[in-house]
C-alpha cells in the first residue's frame, strides 16, 4: 500500500494522548504518534539530502508497519496459497519496495499540515484502530490506522484513507490483474514497476500546495 503510505506525513501538530485509555489502547496509539513525530523530525532536517531523508523515513516506517503481512492480506486466500516459497519471498520483497517507494513519492507534497491523532478504539480480536485527521488547505482528510499486537510489538497492518482501505484497494487491483494473467506475470509487473496506483487511492490523494 501508491503508498499507501500517505499514512505518515510531514506534520506540524500532533494532539497529546488522552488520559484514561486502557494500557493496550495507549500502546497502540503511541506507535502511530511515535512514527508521525519521527518522520516529521527527519523531514525538518534541512542538512539531509533527499536520499538520506528517504532512507531515514524508511527506517522509521519499517518497524511500525507489518508490510509483509499487508502483502499477504492483499493476495488473500485466493492467491497466496498458490505461490511457492520462492514466489512468496520475491512477492514480499517487491511489495515492501512498492509501498516504500510509493510513500516517499508523495511525502514531499505535504507541508505544514495539522494532524490530530485520536484515541485508540478496540477492533476485532484484540486489534485496535487509531483515527487520525489531517487538515490540509482548509480540507480535512480522515485516516484510520489498524494495528494488531505481534509477539514483539504493536504493528500497523492496514490504513484507511478517506474510507478506502489500502489492503482492499491493492487486493482489488491485483485480483483484476491475476484474473487475466498469472502469478509470474504479476511478479514481472511489480519488478518492472509498471502497475499504477489503485484508482481508489488516486481519488483520495489530497492536492499538493501550489499545484
Amino acid at each position: 500500500m501508491k503508498l499507501a503510505w500517505t499514512v505518515l506525513l510531514p506534520l506540524s501538530l500532533v494532539s497529546p494522548a488522552r488520559a484514561g485509555a486502557a494500557p493496550e489502547a495507549k500502546e497502540a496509539r503511541a506507535v502511530v504518534e511515535s512514527a508521525v513525530n519521527s518522520v516529521l523530525s527527519v523531514l525538518k532536517s534541512k542538512d539531509l539530502s533527499k536520499e538520506e531523508r528517504k532512507l531515514r523515513v524508511e527506517a522509521v516506517v519499517e518497524p511500525a508497519f507489518d508490510i509483509p503481512l499487508m502483502g499477504k492480506l492483499v493476495l488473500g486466500r485466493t492467491y497466496w496459497p498458490k505461490m511457492d516459497e520462492a514466489q512468496r519471498k520475491e512477492y514480499t520483497a517487491l511489495f515492501v519496495r512498492t509501498i516504500k517507494d510509493s510513500y516517499y513519492e508523495k511525502i514531499d507534497l505535504f507541508t505544514d499540515e495539522t494532524v490530530d491523532i485520536g484515541e485508540a478504539a478496540p477492533g476485532e480480536k484484540g486489534k485496535f484502530i487509531v483515527p487520525t485527521s489531517i487538515l490540509s488547505k482548509g480540507q480535512k482528510y480522515q485516516l484510520l490506522y489498524k494495528l494488531y499486537k505481534s509477539p514483539t510489538a504493536w504493528k500497523v497492518y492496514d490504513v484507511e484513507i478517506e474510507g478506502i482501505s489500502l489492503i482492499r484497494a491493492y487486493g482489488s487491483q491485483y485480483d483484476q490483474f491475476l484474473q487475466k494473467s498469472s502469478i509470474p506475470g504479476l511478479l514481472a509487473k511489480m519488478k518492472e514497476k509498471t502497475l499504477e496506483t489503485p484508482q481508489d487511492l488516486k481519488a483520495k490523494k489530497p492536492k499538493a500546495k501550489g499545484r
